[in-house]
């Protein structure tokens, strides 16, 4: 009889142990895509340990993109078109431009549209220009400075975007920031995706096309 007991209250314990475990990842919060007050200061820090330059000028610019360390990014493709974004300002670091083609394409065949895209790479000319217009636009110098000056960064917009699609696209930048592959934030004041794709990215690119993806 004692025996018996002795297996039931460990059966119990296994069982209560179970369910804490199961409620506690129930639990656990997802990653916020939130904007915080250190949200530009990580960014910052990356785009350093990545190496990016910030680019200054528009001369500078190009001098990136005769260098191939800029992407020409199309006007429109099956996958997204460019919504208001000055013709010289059309690039996107290689690997950023990788992100948007895999993410695009993603999107277009789950949901059966195109995104919008609305930012892409800036010059700190643009960017005050941008700030004049715009008193949300961020600086283009110090600690605080907008990356899109590091030609890493792109903004996608919400405003065409379903319920269903917003959390798919949630759901996919959440998942590859928790890995380390990006930094995004989900803005409302502008309402779009922001997303600073890493310079390791393709890394995991090499990764799903090893396992068919």
């Amino acid at each position: 009889m004692l025996g018996y007991q002795k297996v039931k209250l460990f059966q119990t314990f296994v069982v209560m142990n179970v369910l804490a475990t199961m409620s506690s990842a129930l639990a656990a919060p997802r990653l916020s895509l939130r904007a915080n007050s250190e949200s530009q200061v990580i960014q910052n820090e990356r785009a350093d340990r990545d190496q990016l330059g910030r680019i200054d000028d528009d001369k500078m610019l190009q001098r990136y993109a005769r260098l191939q360390l800029l992407s020409p990014v199309p006007v429109k493709t099956t996958g997204y078109y460019l919504h208001k974004i000055p013709t010289r300002y059309h690039y996107l670091r290689p690997w950023t431009k990788l992100f948007l083609d895999r993410l695009s394409s993603q999107f277009r065949r789950r949901f059966g549209k195109p995104l919008r895209v609305t930012s892409l790479t800036r010059s700190a000319t643009y960017q005050n220009s941008l700030r004049r217009a715009n008193g949300n636009a961020a600086s283009p110098y110090g600690a605080k400075r907008s990356v899109h000056l590091t030609g890493a960064c792109i903004d996608i917009s919400k405003k065409n975007l379903r319920s269903r699609e917003r959390s798919w696209m949630r759901t996919v930048l959440a998942s590859l920031r928790e890995k380390g592959y990006l930094f995004a934030i989900e803005e409302f004041t502008q309402p779009n995706f922001h997303v600073m794709v890493y310079r390791n990215y393709p890394k995991y690119v090499d990764k799903q096309k090893a396992r068919g993806r």
